[in-house]
């Protein structure tokens, strides 16, 4: 999974603002108050630069150690007296014109004192290959004394052929994440998530140490002892930070304690745990029947290396900390919402969804086990019902069953997410306020779905006999409210008869039924022959469209798809498409019918190959016929534009794109769009509005950033007077041509509102594809996780 990433928060630049504070009080206030902001501001940053995991306090000898899993107490902070006074300065400056007195050249100030964990902090982030540099560093001898044990335990100096990676530092849990270019074997894995586990346990110490005097104090317990305290806490962890300004607005709207509320606070506490190692979740939420269980990756007995230096040592830490983790995330889980009752936690090794641990938890049931792990030696974990792990003779723990799984019926029911077109019920309040959706059917996108429906009945009863199953489709036949159901249902009994299909064959029986209809034929058959193979002769084109424009005749000849005062026929490519033109679109109070997948596409292909056989009016009119039913699809706006370019109609084309941005549903159409548009503009002559609107492609969305890249330095090669256009430059350029700039917060609103709502009402088909537009707007750990856990996953 990708992880967002930050640095550090620098001492160095806590110090700096600290400076800054001094000068600006002493420029706006007598001295005394001067000092006493700039004091503040001094241990405020001090604070900033040394409290990143919290106060956890060595205490002074291994006795005076807290029970494992305890939380620590926090260190006073030693301020400077109020009351004091500043020294003198240096030097004063003398008023314009005034005589300047001679004086000793003042000292030049100290250079400030090296930080070798700063300096290790700036290693790694810019290291390509993690794992070398720390050994390079080590052998030099400028590691930092923690880190320097650690990879010596660790016998990372010695490693041959070490995986190559490289480091993030999350900004959720203020922990490293390492990662490699492609997938690592086992071994490997667990090199990179041992050299991840140092590096975090330095990091840890380190701050550990210098929350009680700013540097790390002579008489801190023994180098186990306070990895011990670090990895006994982990069931005790909280989030290391409150929630951030991603998080707050996701879960804004969002019910109380309700399904999306729920997801998103345990997707947040677990990529917020200040774990020394990675946090690697999958979860399933039922909040009608107070349920969770999550899924999360636990590390093998190898990762250990640096904390034990025999195997049974190491696979004894690999055991606690399993148990502690998945401890911490029932807390988290039950943190989430006052709804669940019951969480269970799978801890699962990498590559594996079998797991090696699996609790079953109550809210009283986890304070026992938090209490009685206290009590147990490293290694040792609880037993009893609820609780399943098995541990092999070299103390690893071996696969066992599941108590129960993230797609188990009882949290997942296949039902939380069917489809909603055929759903007739009033919308919930706030779904037809996020959506203006008077129906749940006005979600829905699928004209496929009263016939797969129909097929998901009839299978059942089809029987083993051509003269059953024909008899049984005559049945659902004449029942059949849709016209589509009906002429599925004749025309799979037509076949059977005519013995073209057995009557075992159920999968080709169910693609002939749900779009066995002649135009879903030819436009399968026209991808296969067109897309499939390069080079086609005129002849075979010519050919094609002849099949294409003969299976649409008879939905022109019928009006089959034109809209009259009752309704309205419109295809949408996403959910996110449906939402927007609820919102936007007015019409006049009609049905809205939805129109087939192989309507849009025969249209489009033939667009297609008319551009190519040049007959570019030809094609205009089947790319509007696209436009028309599908206002909403950019990709028939961008149909379209092609046509219109090809016959020179190129502010036409403009104004295409112009509406299309306006109306794109997610950000990466938008760039696609800002992409065209800039073509466009140059071909107009607008050399400077062309580069703003590269750069704005480009700023949008990665899908088209090499092309426009590349481009863009065409377009400034080519002519001398223009250059790239600062942020601001280029959104000036845009708004002043009359450009739609493209509202991403906007549409990010837009999403999360019809998400969250439709979460909280369990139309989880509808959730999904609209998290999946907000992820997209801007990656987000937490979010991803929410993405996830909207899938109905299966093994």
């Amino acid at each position: 999974m990708a992880k967002d990433g930050r640095q550090h928060t620098k001492k160095c630049a806590a110090a700096a603002l600290a400076v800054a504070a001094l000068v600006a009080a002493a420029a706006c206030g007598p001295a005394p108050f001067a000092f006493v902001l700039g004091a503040l501001v001094c241990w405020a940053c001090q604070r900033l630069a040394t409290k990143k995991r919290g106060d956890l306090v060595p205490l002074s000898t291994p006795a005076a150690s807290p029970a494992k899993g305890q939380a620590m107490p926090a260190a006073k902070p030693e301020t400077q007296d109020e009351g004091a006074q500043p020294a003198a300065p240096a030097s004063s400056s003398p008023a314009d014109g005034a005589a300047v007195p001679d004086t000793e050249e003042a000292p030049a100030p100290a250079a400030p004192e090296r930080d070798p964990h700063e300096e290790l902090d700036d290693l790694v982030l810019r290291s390509s290959n993690v794992i070398a540099s720390l050994a390079d560093l080590v052998r030099h001898g400028d590691a930092p004394a923690d880190l320097r044990a650690l990879v010596e335990r660790s016998g990372l100096l010695g490693w041959s052929g070490a995986p190559r990676v490289e480091a993030k530092m999350l900004q959720r849990s203020g922990h490293w994440w390492l990662y490699a270019a492609d997938e690592l074997p086992d071994a490997d894995y667990d090199r990179m998530l041992a050299a991840e586990l140092l590096l975090n346990l330095t990091d840890d110490l380190h701050y550990q140490a210098s929350s009680v005097n700013g540097s790390a104090p002579a008489d801190v317990a023994a180098l186990d002892d306070r990895i011990a305290r670090i990895l006994g806490a982990v069931d005790g962890l909280d989030p290391f930070g409150a929630p951030d300004e991603s998080t707050t607005f996701l879960a804004q709207g969002a019910e109380e304690g309700g399904e999306w509320a729920a997801r998103l606070a345990i997707a947040d506490f677990a990529e917020s745990l200040p774990a020394p190692l990675r946090v690697a979740v999958s979860f399933q939420v039922n909040i009608a029947d107070g349920l969770t269980v999550v899924d999360v990756e636990v590390p093998r007995p190898q990762v250990f290396v640096s904390v034990a230096s025999d195997e049974a040592g190491r696979a004894a830490w690999s055991r606690s900390y399993a148990m502690r983790l998945c401890l911490a995330l029932g807390r988290g889980a039950f943190g989430a919402s006052g709804r669940i009752e019951r969480v269970v936690v799978n801890g699962h090794e990498h590559g594996t969804r079998t797991p090696v641990i699996s609790i079953d938890l109550t809210r009283s049931g986890l304070d026992r086990l938090r209490d009685e792990l206290r009590a147990l030696l490293v290694g040792e974990l609880p037993q009893g019902l609820g609780i399943r792990w098995y541990a092999t003779a070299d103390g690893r723990l071996a696969p066992v069953d599941p108590i129960m799984t993230v797609w188990d019926d009882a949290v997942a029911p296949l039902s939380r997410w069917e489809g909603v077109e055929e759903n007739h019920l009033p919308a919930p309040d706030a779904v037809a306020v996020a959506t203006k959706s008077r129906a749940v059917s006005d979600l829905g996108i699928n004209e496929k779905f009263v016939r797969i429906e129909a097929w998901n009945e009839a299978a059942g009863w089809l029987g083993a006999s051509t003269r059953r199953a024909v008899a049984a489709f005559e049945a659902r036949r004449q029942k059949a409210t849709d016209r589509t159901v009906a002429e599925a249902c004749e025309r799979v009994s037509r076949a059977l008869v005519d013995g073209d299909i057995d009557v075992f064959d159920r999968q080709s029986m169910a693609l002939l039924f749900v779009e066995g209809g002649e135009l879903a034929t030819t436009v399968r058959d026209a991808a296969l022959r067109i897309n499939g193979k390069p080079g086609h002769t005129a002849e075979e084109v010519e050919d094609v469209l002849a099949r294409l424009d003969a299976a649409l005749e008879p939905a022109s000849q019928t009006a089959r798809y034109e809209d009259d005062t009752e309704n309205v026929f419109r295809y949408f490519n996403s959910t996110a498409e449906r939402v927007r033109y609820n919102l936007e679109a007015d019409d006049n109070g009609r049905e809205l019918q939805l129109v087939p997948d192989e309507y849009y596409a025969a249209h489009a292909q033939a667009a297609q190959l008319l551009v190519a056989l040049g007959r570019h009016e030809e094609a205009l009119a089947h790319a509007r016929e696209d436009v028309r039913i599908a206002p909403y699809t950019t990709d028939a706006a961008l149909t379209e534009v092609r046509c219109l370019e090809e016959l020179s109609r190129v502010h036409e084309a403009v104004d295409v794109l112009e509406l299309a941005i306006e109306r794109a549903s997610n950000v990466r159409e938008m760039s696609i769009c800002f992409y065209r548009l800039a073509f466009m503009e140059w071909k107009l002559g607008r050399g400077r509005t062309s580069v703003a609107c590269y750069q704005r492609a480009m700023e949008l969305h990665e899908c088209v950033r090499d092309r426009a890249a590349r481009e863009l330095a065409d377009v400034l090669a080519a002519d001398k007077r223009l250059g790239k256009l600062s942020r601001e430059e280029a959104r000036e350029t845009i708004v002043a041509e009359g450009i739609p700039y493209g509202d991403v917060e906007g549409l990010r609103t837009m999403m999360r509102d019809a998400a969250v709502a439709c979460a909280d009402a369990g139309l989880l088909s509808a959730a999904r594809p609209l998290a999946g537009v907000l992820l997209e707007a801007g990656n987000d750990d937490a979010l991803l996780d929410v993405y996830t856990s909207l899938v109905p996953t299966r093994p």
